[in-house]
């Protein structure tokens, strides 16, 4: 239901802003060689860390300024500036730092003080975990930053492995080719006219109602829907030259869901990001024209069910609120890899009496304050209600969890294995969302006491 990017994003000022993964952190930094630089003494010949690939451009970037991509061996990926940039190609091992901006200035066509390119390595480049010595181990002295987003997935798990996930989608790939596509769009609406047309819903909903096989079914058929979505994903990265990565569950906040990691589609144009992003729901429209076929053939109204709850799941992943689909083809579209990073210097610009330039192209600006100005209240409302509700979901949720434990216990004296496998489930399903919500608690409660604690130290 949901792409991964494991990304770390930093930028040059003013712009805080996956990959996937999944997935994102952002900080200002102001890299220009300034007066009040000073070089910190670190490795004579530094080089980049094992694992490092510098990917390039980011290509269809939101930003008045190019962006770069470079890929750590952990998988982050981070977004530098130029000079940044530029810095890390000029680290082979055997030039010193005077070297570096040496190698810098000629690019540029300005000049780079060893000072300036002292402290792009030792400042800005070490800390992010880019930087080793010639003859030394990676820097052990400041831990790299990884992609901890506040409302991300938790509690995951792989489900299927990257090398079978990739195998998965070279096979299925074509199926975004042209010729394809349009066809699969054109029977799928067609599909859905003659559903609305002949009244075919209410069959579909009265086939399932009341029957433990046909719900059963119907969750199965669910979760196959929902998996056929990932290789989606997965499929569309192929396409266009990216290499996906494993498939796995989690939860998003407090919703289960699954997950493709597609870290490696920041590196493709902005039309294979955005295949990437679309390839989920592409591939629901694929499932959705299967089910259509199978219904035609069986009249078994639990695949017009499915097929009916399959448009359902498309509409929930083109809303932009949480890391699902929708967010992340608003994010390819004005090229900003990752909104929630923005709301604070967004807000802090309106608040602010001098309004600090953005760095980002006027329009983009524009989509973006808009998008924040929609979410912020959306999400505080939502909070705020969840918060204001939590005894009564509490209270219902125990009713409900007893009644399947019993339904359960019940099956299975009785050999039910059909009502012993949905109550097992629904079981299930009931527990996982307040697992994410107390490690979305937790989380929250570590990042306030960390922040109130650095605060009290400045004060001190």
């Amino acid at each position: 239901m949901t792409k991964l990017a494991q990304t770390i994003f930093t930028t040059v000022p003013p712009v805080p802003t996956m990959t996937a993964s999944e997935e994102a952190w952002m900080t200002d930094i102001d890299d220009s060689p300034a007066a009040t630089i000073q070089q910190t003494g670190g490795a004579r010949h530094p080089q980049l860390a094992e694992g490092v690939v510098l990917h390039g451009q980011y290509m269809g970037g939101g930003h008045k300024q190019p962006r770069y991509l470079v890929a750590r061996s952990d998988g982050q990926m981070i977004l530098v500036s130029q000079l940044m940039y530029l810095a890390a190609q000029a680290m082979d091992g055997r030039n010193d730092i005077a070297d570096i901006a040496d190698v810098v200035s000629s690019t540029l066509g300005q000049r780079l003080s060893p000072d300036g390119a002292g402290y792009l390595v030792e400042n800005k480049l070490r800390p992010l975990g880019l930087v080793t010595d010639r003859v030394g181990t990676p820097d052990q002295l400041t831990l790299p930053p990884r992609a901890a987003p506040l409302l991300a997935l938790t509690l995951q798990g792989v489900l299927i492995p990257a090398r079978m996930v990739r195998g998965l989608a070279a096979v299925l790939a074509p199926l975004f080719r042209m010729p394809v596509v349009v066809p699969v769009l054109l029977a799928v609406m067609g599909f859905d006219g003659w559903v609305l047309a002949e009244g075919q819903l209410d069959t579909a909903l009265q086939g399932v109602a009341g029957s433990p096989t046909g719900v059963l079914t119907l969750l199965v058929l669910t979760i196959a829907s929902l998996m056929f979505h990932e290789l989606g994903h997965a499929a569309g990265c192929r396409f266009g030259g990216g290499k996906p990565g494993a498939i796995g569950f989690g939860v998003m906040v407090i919703f289960p869901c699954f997950y493709t990691n597609v870290t490696d589609a920041y590196r493709l144009d902005r039309r294979g990001r955005l295949r990437t992003d679309l390839g989920g729901i592409y591939f629901n429209a694929v499932f959705i024209l299967l089910l259509a076929a199978g219904y035609l053939l069986t009249d078994n109204p639990v695949l017009l069910a499915s097929a009916v709850l399959g448009h359902l799941v498309i509409l929930q992943q083109l809303l932009p609120l949480l890391r699902m689909d929708g967010y992340y083809i608003l994010g390819d579209l004005v090229g900003i890899p990752n909104l929630f990073e923005q709301i604070r210097p967004m807000l802090s610009r309106r608040r602010s009496a001098t309004r600090r330039p953005s760095d980002m192209k006027p329009w983009v600006g524009r989509v973006v304050l808009v998008w924040t100005l929609l979410v912020v209240p959306v999400l505080l409302t939502s909070l705020a209600l969840m918060a204001w509700r939590l005894p009564g979901y509490a209270q219902a949720a125990w009713a409900s969890a007893q009644s399947y434990w019993q339904l359960t216990v019940i099956s299975l004296h009785q050999g039910d294995i059909t009502s012993l496998v949905v109550a097992s489930i629904s079981l299930l399903l009931l527990t996982l969302p307040w697992l994410g919500m107390l490690v979305l608690i937790a989380r929250a409660t570590r990042r306030a006491a960390g922040a109130g604690w650095r605060l009290l130290a400045r004060r001190i």
